[in-house]
């Protein structure tokens, strides 16, 4: 997120936008914005998954008006890039109320009425929760912000450890640290602020860190995952291009391009004009006609870390076509409705990308 507020004005100094796009810019990110309060807001004001209920009730997976902590980092760090304090001590507040237990555990899922039915959290919520906390800090000085990242991160180092290494989630009922680590996870810049201030182990921050730097591509895709124990990655025979877009991303904030991604994006971009949501490990065809706002918003960030404003542009006007424009409609500024519902994540990610490309522009 720095990295874009460094260089706010540096593009326009060298003819990179002008006020007209900033404008038409805002106007689109508002009328986002507008959709998501309006129809994905519950009674309690937290964000819901999807516009519409559901009877189904199952700890693993998601449906209807459950509310998530991925949500919720998402929307701090929304916050941050268009630098709104209010908003900010909003959504720290509902993290409090609802979410946040007093030894630093963060349920992962809650219900519509903001319950919790499950034991675990989620090792990339809860860091993205704390990162998103520390800039908050630096950005605002607020002692509880900070307050609150060490709480959390406490709890991680003490239970989300897997032989010296972070894993997905834990299980506080069953006391029990997952044997794996989803690669999308391991955000190394995140992990190293906290280390240096002192509310991650250093160690177990490197050995994490190892895990992503380390990895063995194939056919230019990122692993899904690391298994602690048996020290072996695992690939998805069709790769999801959530998890490639993600992992790339962190990894450039670390400071690795991914030059072989890269090339496949501009090459699918510049031959199809899309990227689809997975594709075949060996062959690299797509295996599926869907494209997903949530990847395009996700593959922009990754773009701007490493400078590819062009390729970024593309993108992000491939992802506009999935944006309802009408005026007339009801649904005007969501992405990706179908019959009258839609999913939080290909609404909340593009709006912070909108908003961090219009940082970068500016």
């Amino acid at each position: 997120m720095k990295r874009f507020m460094l260089l706010i004005g540096i593009c326009c100094l060298i003819g990179g936008c002008t006020m007209d796009d900033s404008k038409e810019s805002n106007e689109r990110g508002n009328k986002n914005e507008a959709f998501i309060n309006k129809w994905l807001r519950n009674d309690n004001g937290l964000l819901a998954t999807y516009i519409q209920h559901s009877d189904l009730e199952d700890e693993d997976l998601v449906a209807g008006r459950e509310l998530l902590s991925e949500t919720l980092g998402l929307w701090m760090f929304y916050a941050l890039e268009k630098e709104d304090s209010a908003l900010f001590d909003e959504i720290y507040t509902q993290l409090h109320d609802f979410f946040l237990e007093n030894d630093g555990f963060v349920h992962w899922k809650l219900t519509e009425e903001g319950d919790s039915e499950v034991s675990t959290n989620a090792f990339i919520d809860d860091i993205r929760i704390s990162n998103a906390l520390l800039y908050a800090y630096e950005m605002w000085g607020d002692e509880k912000y900070v307050d609150t990242a060490n709480t959390i991160n406490a709890y991680i180092s003490a239970n989300n450890v897997n032989i010296g290494i972070f894993t997905d989630f834990y299980d506080r009922e069953e006391v029990y640290a997952s044997s794996n680590i989803t690669l999308s996870y391991i955000d190394i810049q995140a992990m190293n602020r906290m280390a240096e201030q002192g509310s991650l182990n250093q160690q177990v921050v490197e050995n994490t860190a190892n895990v992503l730097t380390e990895t063995p591509l194939r056919n230019g895709f990122y692993p899904k995952s690391y298994n602690v124990e048996n020290e072996t990655y695992a690939y998805d025979s069709d790769i999801n291009m959530v998890d490639q877009a993600i992992t790339a991303y962190h990894h450039a904030q670390a400071g690795n391009p991914s030059e072989e991604l890269l090339r496949f994006i501009q090459e699918e971009m510049e031959e199809n004009g899309v990227v689809y949501g997975m594709y075949n490990l060996e062959t690299k065809a797509p295996v599926v006609d869907y494209e997903s706002p949530a990847i395009y918003g996700f593959l922009i960030l990754y773009l701007l870390e490493i400078g590819e404003e062009q390729t970024a542009d593309a993108i992000f006007d491939r992802m506009k076509a999935f944006q309802v424009t009408n005026a007339n409609s009801e649904y005007e500024g969501g992405y990706s409705i179908t019959d009258g519902d839609t999913h939080i994540f290909d609404n909340i990610v593009p709006l912070i990308a909108e908003q961090s490309l219009q940082n970068y522009k500016q």
